[in-house]
């Protein structure tokens, strides 16, 4: 259980960073392509 706990936050926490960062940087992208950014880095770096 710690294990993975140890692993995810570090991942979660660049996402979250960086799609704030996207948000700020990008104000016209809609919320529907932010959740398909979303879904294309857990496909790439968790599956």
């Amino acid at each position: 259980m710690n294990h993975e706990i140890i692993i995810f936050t570090p991942i979660f926490v660049v996402l979250i960073g960086f799609i704030f960062f996207l948000t700020l940087k990008k104000r016209k992208r809609s919320a529907k392509s932010i959740y398909k950014l979303i879904d294309d880095l857990e496909k790439k770096y968790i599956y």
